[in-house]
Parts: structure tokens; C-alpha cells; sequence
């Protein structure tokens, strides 16, 4: 006959075993692996490395049970999920990591290998300005300002200034030697006020029929020689307006001169040739004296 008592004991002691045993294995488990819950990682940003970096650890302070603090375990998390292109640049790394910071160390070589360079950021974030219905004055002002906010000199707006017109203004901006930002902008504000429709539609590929498309292309051409013709003029005008301060500085020089060396005005035209002299004179080849 069973003893109900002693059954009921070793049925306890068997559970109590059992409960004592299951915590201690949970225990130890929670001991060894404080930080191996899964985490959400974000998206690697190839554009932004490093604002990718900083979601990251915000990921990791946000860890359950305890926020992810070993640098090798967030190294782990980095190449786990790293995009292929951008593991291939970082090979060295992920291949030798740094032995006493690989997290540090790889995110550092990422962002810096990585990260585009500042003129290309600019020049991406100016890019995407179009003229559309403002004045390329506008445009240009506005580009500029952009640049001006990243310590970005005037070339490179300039430069996707030209990039951002049609064609033929490419054309006509080319032309000019040299060209300063504030000039390019005044040059196309008269092209485009001279002949709007030619210049934008010859730029978008007109009706695609070729004789709409030639006399377009007539149109702008002729435009063009106009305003290569006026740029001419000016060039031109600038040139006689120097020539014409030369040649009054050279006459206040030769007047001077002939004050300082005290001839008069006859014998400083005619020399030995003159025929009256007007003291003081100190002209000694012809001793003609005023009459």
C-alpha cells in the first residue's frame, strides 16, 4: 500500500527542484547575455552617415533590459546591418576591427569614407533649384545666399548658375571673359526679356517637329548674334573711354613737362621754328623775342 504522505513529499521536493533549478538557469542566462534583446535598427542614410550614427545610438539607449553599451557588441549591430557597397568600402575594418574600441574606430572610418564632401553637398542642394517662372537674377541670389550659409565662395553658384540655363545662354555666357556672378545674371535677365519664349522652348525640345524646331533654332541663333553684337559694342565703348583717358593723361603729362621746363607755348609747338616767343622762356635754339 502506498504511503499518500510520502507520495505528496517527494512530489513537492521533485517541484521544488524544479522551480529552484529554472531560476538559477535564468539568472545565469540574464548574467551572460545583458544585452542581447533584438533592437530595430534603423536604415543605413548613405547620403548621412553620420545622422544615421546618431539613430543608431539612440537604438541602442533604448534597449531592453539595459541600454547596449559594449563597444564590440554595437560594432556587431553596425556590420550586421550594413548596406554590401558600404561594407565594401569599410573591408579593412570589418575584417581587422580595432581591438580596443571597433565600434568607435568603424564608425569613424564609415562617416569619413562615406559622407559626401561639403562642395558636394552644396552643389547637390543647389541643384535642385530651377528657374522656372523667376528671373535668373532671382535664381541667382538665391543660390547664392544658400552658398553664402556654408562659407561657399561665388564660383560654384556660378558655376550650377550656367548649368541651370538653357543651352544657347550657355552659349552666350561662355562667350564672356571674364564673367563675374552679378554680370551672368544681368546678361540672361536681358536675353530672356528680349525673347522668353524662344530661349525656354528651344530648351524644352520644342513641338518635336524639325521645321518648328529650325526656326526656333533660327530664332535663338539670331538672338544670340544680337546680344553678342551689344556685348561687342560695349567691350568697344570701354576700350575708345580708356584710350580716350591715355591720351588727355599724356597731354596734362606734356603740359606739365613744358611748365617745368619753362618753355612757351610756341617755342614747345614750333621749337627753332617759331616765330614769337613769350618770356619766361628758357628755349635757347632761337633767340626770337615776342615782338
Amino acid at each position: 500500500m502506498v504511503d499518500i504522505g510520502d507520495l505528496l513529499s517527494r512530489i513537492f521536493f521533485d517541484f521544488r527542484f524544479r522551480y529552484i533549478k529554472t531560476k538559477q538557469q535564468l539568472f545565469f542566462f540574464n548574467m551572460a547575455t545583458p544585452e542581447t534583446a533584438a533592437v530595430v535598427i534603423p536604415p543605413f542614410i548613405q547620403p548621412d552617415p553620420a545622422l544615421w550614427f546618431h539613430m543608431l545610438e539612440s537604438t541602442f539607449a533604448l534597449a531592453s533590459p539595459k541600454p547596449i553599451t559594449e563597444s564590440k557588441t554595437k560594432y556587431n549591430y553596425v556590420v550586421a546591418h550594413l548596406p554590401p557597397e558600404i561594407a565594401t568600402v569599410v573591408r579593412d575594418v570589418i575584417i581587422q576591427p580595432d581591438s580596443s574600441d571597433p565600434y568607435a574606430d568603424l564608425k569613424f572610418k564609415i562617416i569619413d569614407r562615406c559622407s559626401e564632401s561639403k562642395t558636394q553637398e552644396i552643389r547637390r542642394l543647389l541643384a535642385g533649384e530651377s528657374l522656372g517662372d523667376q528671373k535668373p537674377s532671382e535664381l541667382f541670389r538665391v543660390m547664392k545666399r544658400r552658398a553664402e550659409n556654408h562659407n561657399i565662395d561665388d564660383s560654384l553658384p556660378l558655376e550650377l548658375f550656367n548649368q541651370a540655363m538653357p543651352v544657347p545662354v550657355q552659349t552666350v555666357l561662355a562667350s564672356i571673359s571674364p564673367i563675374t556672378s552679378d554680370r551672368a545674371a544681368e546678361v540672361v535677365d536681358r536675353i530672356l526679356a528680349i525673347s522668353p519664349n524662344s530661349i525656354h522652348t528651344v530648351s524644352s525640345g520644342g513641338d518635336g517637329s524639325p521645321s518648328s524646331s529650325r526656326n526656333e533654332l533660327r530664332s535663338t541663333t539670331d538672338l544670340l548674334r544680337e546680344e553678342i553684337q551689344a556685348l561687342r559694342k560695349e567691350v568697344a565703348d570701354l576700350r575708345r573711354s580708356r584710350s580716350r583717358f591715355r591720351t588727355q593723361s599724356n597731354s596734362r603729362r606734356t603740359r606739365s613737362q613744358s611748365r617745368e621746363n619753362k618753355l612757351c607755348w610756341y617755342h614747345f609747338r614750333f621749337q627753332d621754328k617759331a616765330q614769337k616767343c613769350v618770356p619766361p622762356c628758357s628755349y635757347k635754339g632761337n633767340p626770337m623775342q615776342e615782338e
